[in-house]
């Protein structure tokens, strides 16, 4: 179970990040972790509604360990570039950006490796969206991907999840212009 230590109360639980991600305005739900999904079934509703603090209270017991935020207008304009293939091209795109935008990103390792870009825009954001790709022998690979309007993204404190720059509750919002460099 995800457990961080906290400096009034002794342990901050995942039902208290859930609360404080949802008082951030994102749409949190709970999730399976291995599956990478909601643990709702219904949850595409949730898309277009944030839940409200007693659901969330509901949804996230004690054996709740995966939080998952729902992206797109729903969550302020939520978008995340999800680097996969163990973040092979993250170091080749930090390289493409200003570092002043790469200073005020909040980005995050995922279980597999992977990276996590996360931020707000000031415009509604598109669908998700694949942006790099390699064929493999037998298969295609993903290697960057969007999660933008009705996407969502498993989170910290989930297991494997880590925030390693900025946080969750205080997102930057990027201009189009910022978005699009």
């Amino acid at each position: 179970r995800c457990q961080y230590l906290s400096h009034t109360e002794g342990r901050i639980t995942v039902i208290d990040v859930a609360l404080t991600y949802l008082q951030a305005d994102l749409c949190v739900l709970p999730a399976d972790l291995q599956a990478k999904r909601p643990t709702l079934k219904g949850w595409k509703s949730f898309q277009t509604h944030r839940p409200i603090e007693l659901q969330v209270r509901q949804w996230f017991g004690p054996q709740t360990d995966a939080i998952c935020i729902v992206t797109g207008t729903i969550s302020g304009n939520l978008e995340v570039l999800d680097f996969d293939c163990e973040a092979s091209q993250f170091e080749d795109w930090v390289a493409l950006i200003p570092a002043e935008i790469i200073a005020r990103l909040v980005m995050e390792r995922s279980q597999s490796g992977g990276r996590h870009v996360i931020y707000r825009c000031a415009t509604p954001v598109c669908g998700s969206m694949k942006l790099s790709q390699i064929k493999r022998p037998d298969k295609i690979d993903t290697l960057i991907e969007t999660r933008g309007e009705g996407g969502l993204f498993l989170c910290a404190p989930t297991t494997g999840y880590v925030l390693e720059q900025g946080s969750l509750t205080d997102l930057p919002v990027l201009t189009t212009e910022e978005r699009e460099c």
